[in-house]
């Protein structure tokens, strides 16, 4: 058959861009079956898009329409390709909420770090084979003829059983388009749940009561972000990334065992904020603890340096716009592309210096050491942790982690600082500390933060307290420094500092707490953290007993 014929030159194209993405996978990565499903999927993709063709009456749509379609799956390939280069995974719906979540800047950051030589030879060479198909299909499909109604019924049925094998199969998981589809409408409604939060600032608890009285508290949380604590001196690293932290360490309840329930911002946050955890995933519109304090009668303020997302609104944002008063530093120069987390200083010294009749609860959410790291510190450190003369000298992997650990030293600045304004004008105050998750700095394959290759470095995150000495009279709090325990029950860690009663708040999940109980630490859907990493535990304890 003369159709036949030409469906088998024009998904020759198809065949040959999929076979050279695959084959360039397949030499620059370690070899893994999902490569190859994969590029069975996108066989079978290219399949389905191009039988529609043969259902077209009018020419020149139907050229249009196999133009469009070619471009999209190249498009496809290209990037689903880039992503493996990078990360030795396929998309994922995880992939996709990063993606949201993230803003131009970010997006420009992520790319400067990662891409490399292989990944722009590989853009180039398969846009320049892209093309040349793109031009020989544009002058090929005039040659296309209808096809009978008989072979119209075998085409049709070869559809459906195509459509069905991919769905039975589960292969369509690796289907782009219909992965990515599928995220942007679960993260769409999502999205609409959290909507509640800027028009119900004080959420829907019951019998909220306070047993703070003193009306100049200050309750200051820190977010920070792609924090491990295994860069921390506080921590025990051998770098001194924390020296004005460890100068106060006695001032310090020091928390060794905290982990965070995600590996992504959006996910861990909305977690630690919220009455959500692993147990409730559907309590996320239940109430954030910025509501609880403003039920409770408190002034609540969020100072941001991460702008919102335009027209895809953070998740995160849609909590924050619960606070009675929201900044977002970064939205307003957003021209720069290196804002340091200083900027937030100034503006916390306003907030403190506002009198008011009642306790002021405010969160800062920081840049901390999320990539790119060599923006997250000033020029003025550029000399620290510097182990050769040259950064020519230095391996990519040293030259990743001296930038990391300058970083880290910055957000030590950061934090002391806050402290230190937090001593200045509240006698009653605390101020809490904690990372989102945390990042993977070892393992260069692994590097940065992403649940497809999910690593204990990416889990594991500080969390610290400092309390005025009228705070630690007036509310004492039961401290187990090795006491295990995740940050998706946050939210009850927090209502115990700021002293607030609820129905909804649940001191046995509180970290502060005598009547904490000990759960199941579930990342990962199912997994559990401690048995998952038991053996690189056992393996620290061992190096940490060794003199």
């Amino acid at each position: 058959m003369k159709e036949l014929q030409f469906f088998k030159k024009v998904f020759s194209y198809y065949f040959t861009l999929t076979f050279i993405a695959t084959s360039f996978l397949v030499v620059f990565c370690q070899f893994e079956f999902e490569i190859l499903f994969n590029f069975i999927e996108n066989c079978l993709f290219a399949i389905l898009i191009l039988a529609p063709s043969y259902f077209i009456l009018n020419t020149r749509i139907r050229c249009f329409y196999d133009l469009l379609v070619f471009t999209g799956f190249s498009l496809t390939v290209l990037f689903e390709s880039i992503y493996y280069l990078l990360f030795q995974v396929f998309f994922s719906a995880s992939s996709v909420f990063v993606m949201m979540d993230s803003n131009f800047d970010e997006a420009n950051e992520f790319i400067n770090f990662y891409l490399g030589f292989k990944e722009l030879f590989f853009i180039i060479s398969f846009g320049a084979l892209a093309l040349y198909f793109f031009i020989k299909l544009n002058g090929l499909k005039r040659e296309l003829k209808l096809i009978t109604f008989q072979s119209g019924i075998v085409y049709g049925l070869s559809m459906f059983a195509l459509l069905a094998y991919l769905k039975i199969s589960k292969q369509i998981i690796y289907n782009f388009p219909y992965l990515f589809t599928k995220s942007c409408v679960e993260y769409y409604q999502t999205s609409r749940s959290f909507d509640d939060y800027s028009t119900n600032i004080v959420g829907n608890f019951s019998n909220v009561n306070t047993k703070n009285e003193n009306e100049n508290s200050v309750f200051v949380l820190i977010l920070g972000e792609s924090t491990t604590r295994s860069h921390m001196q506080l921590y025990g690293y051998g770098r001194s990334t924390n020296p004005l932290l460890s100068d106060m360490s006695n001032e310090l309840l020091v928390y060794n065992d905290v982990i965070s329930p995600h590996v992504l911002t959006i996910e861990s946050i909305t977690k630690m904020l919220t009455l959500s955890n692993y147990e409730s995933e559907y309590k996320q519109t239940s109430g954030s603890i910025l509501q609880l304090a403003n039920a409770a009668g408190y002034g609540t303020f969020w100072l941001s340096n991460q702008r919102p997302i335009g027209i895809f609104e953070s998740l995160i944002t849609k909590i924050a716009l619960s606070a009675k008063q929201t900044k977002f530093l970064s939205t307003a120069h957003g021209q720069h592309n290196r804002t340091l987390d200083q900027v937030l200083l100034p503006e916390l010294n306003e907030v403190l210096k506002i009198e008011t009749a009642y306790p002021k609860f405010i969160v800062l959410h920081l840049m901390g050491t999320h990539f790119k790291y060599v923006n997250r510190f000033p020029d003025s450190l550029n000399t620290a942790f510097k182990t050769s003369s040259t950064n020519d000298d230095l391996n990519k992997r040293q030259i990743i982690k001296d930038q990391y650990d300058r970083a880290v030293l910055n957000n030590d600045y950061v934090i002391s600082e806050v402290i230190n304004s937090v001593k200045k004008y509240a006698k009653h105050s605390a101020v809490l500390y904690v990372s989102d998750h945390g990042e993977e700095l070892d393992n260069l394959e692994r590097w940065g933060h992403n649940e497809d290759f999910a690593t204990k470095s990416m889990y594991d995150i500080p969390l610290f307290l400092w309390r005025s000495l009228e705070y630690k009279k007036s509310n004492p709090l039961f401290f187990d420094a090795n006491r295990p325990y995740m940050t998706d029950d946050l939210f009850h860690s927090l209502a115990e500092l700021l002293k607030i009663n609820a129905n909804q708040v649940d001191s046995t999940r509180s970290i502060f707490s005598k009547h904490f109980q000990m759960r199941k630490r579930v990342i990962l859907q199912t997994q559990d953290y401690d048995v998952k990493f038991k053996k690189q535990n056992s393996e620290i304890s061992l190096k940490d007993e060794t003199p």
